[in-house]
């Protein structure tokens, strides 16, 4: 989440990047392996949300290197 809103992207959420509320969910079109692997918060929040794989809860994860990404919500 802080990588998009640096780089200047809206980012959906209504608990300010928490790990509550799973709207600041983004698609990973490359570069997965960039990013920080899946903590506890971000597993509980995609099974309850059924979220799917290929999909991360962007205030959960750490951008480690280049990576391209989509959201619903842009």
């Amino acid at each position: 989440m802080k990588s998009l809103l640096d780089a200047g992207l809206p980012v959906a959420s209504s608990c300010d990047g928490d790990g509550v509320c799973a709207k600041c969910k983004i698609v990973i079109i490359e570069g997965q392996e960039n990013l920080s692997s899946e903590n506890e918060t971000e597993a509980f929040l995609k099974e309850k949300n059924n979220i799917p794989r290929g999909t991360r809860i962007s205030c959960q994860t750490q951008v480690l290197g280049d990576v391209t990404v989509d959201a619903t919500y842009w």
